[in-house]
């Protein structure tokens, strides 16, 4: 299974509406019997009807109080494939919803 995860951060306290309009926009399919205030779980629709991998995505909180969520892109091709579905997908996300800066994360103390 090919797996892609990064770290972004959001303004309000709801991943729901916060995402949901932009995952839409991009052609995805927000699934409500899996999706809640606190996660959201979109497919990407396919536009090539002969292309069986199905690409997910699950944001969640990882940190709510510092806004930190989680941002999950699955799917059912080779993990050690180069250039998957999942990889495309995963690199318009981070287009769309940007990680967090991690040098950010990094003290002096650290360095």
């Amino acid at each position: 299974m090919a797996f892609f995860q990064y770290l972004s951060e959001v303004e309000g306290d709801c991943l729901f509406s916060s995402f949901t309009q932009v995952l839409e926009n991009a052609g995805f399919h927000i699934s409500n019997d899996f999706s809640s205030p606190a996660q959201i779980f979109a497919e990407c629709k396919s536009t090539d009807a002969d292309y069986k991998s199905k690409v997910n995505v699950l944001i969640s909180w990882s940190d709510k109080s510092k806004r930190e969520c989680s941002v999950e892109v699955r799917s059912d091709e080779p993990y050690l494939r180069r250039d998957t579905r999942c990889q495309k997908v995963h690199c318009q996300l981070r287009e769309m919803i940007p990680p967090k800066e991690l040098t950010a994360l990094l003290t002096t103390a650290e360095v």
